[in-house]
């Protein structure tokens, strides 16, 4: 299982680098790159809370070490990132918000080590989703 996660960083981090040298936008790169990631490693997998996480803290991983190989700031592009791996989760057919939930808290803690101001960037990102989640589980409860 090892290979396959590590398989997810280095897929996300040789994208990113591509999308700086061919002068994309890589914000709104990043979202596509980490949400066809995710979402391919889930897809037909047996989605647990814990794969879920791993493949989260993988992409992430990816973004950032993506980010410094192309000397481009993290903070700039995590929330990107934190969005993707999100949508790429409930995109795998991953529905159940409590994992989703999972994925958002694992890629903020991921972030960490991309410093404080990547850190607050994705928190926003993942207080927004949390809150949307919410409102969903209380919809369906009624």
């Amino acid at each position: 299982m090892e290979g396959k996660e590590s398989e997810i960083t280095k897929a996300v981090r040789d994208a990113v680098v591509k999308a700086v040298e061919k002068g994309e936008n890589v914000k709104e790169k990043v979202g596509e790159i980490t949400r066809g990631a995710v979402k391919k490693a889930l897809e037909g997998a047996d989605v647990t809370r814990e794969k879920v996480e791993s493949v989260a803290k993988e992409a992430m991983k990816g973004v950032i070490e993506g980010a410094r190989k192309a000397k481009v700031e993290a903070a700039e592009i995590v929330k990107g990132a934190a969005e993707g791996i999100i949508e790429g989760t409930k995109q795998a057919g991953a529905k159940s918000a409590e994992l989703t939930e999972h994925a958002a808290e694992a890629a903020l803690d991921a972030t960490k080590e991309a410093g404080d101001k990547a850190v607050e960037v994705v928190k926003g990102v993942v207080k927004g989703f949390l809150e949307a989640a919410k409102e969903v589980l209380e919809k369906k409860k009624k």
